[in-house]
């Protein structure tokens, strides 16, 4: 699968633009998105599928280059215990004056 590096993407046009290794910018339309992928960000190393499109060679089935694990990885379940520790302090009676000066 090719990698290339962002060179510039719009959400708001809903395309963009990645660097080849061959010095040729291919295009992006935001449908060409990998599955879960909802932006691709300037500089951002990527891999995709080429297309043939109505005007030309297209990026499809794009995604972030990562160096973690597939995401088909299982994730352990994790058990966290907490130990908190409350200080309740009494209130001591309070006498409150009424606007009439009796206290309350």
């Amino acid at each position: 699968m090719p990698q290339g590096k962002v060179k510039w993407f719009s959400t708001e046009k809903a395309y963009g633009f990645i660097e080849q290794d061959n010095d040729n910018d291919i295009f992006v339309h935001v449908t060409g998105l990998a599955e879960g992928v909802t932006a691709i960000d300037k500089d951002m190393l990527v891999e995709y599928e080429v297309e043939q499109g109505r005007k030309g060679p297209q990026a499809t089935k794009v995604r972030p280059v990562t160096a973690s694990a597939p995401a088909e990885a299982p994730v352990e379940d994790v058990e966290v215990e907490v130990e908190v520790e409350v200080e309740v302090q009494e209130v001591e009676d309070i006498e409150v004056e009424a606007e009439d000066g009796e206290a309350e």
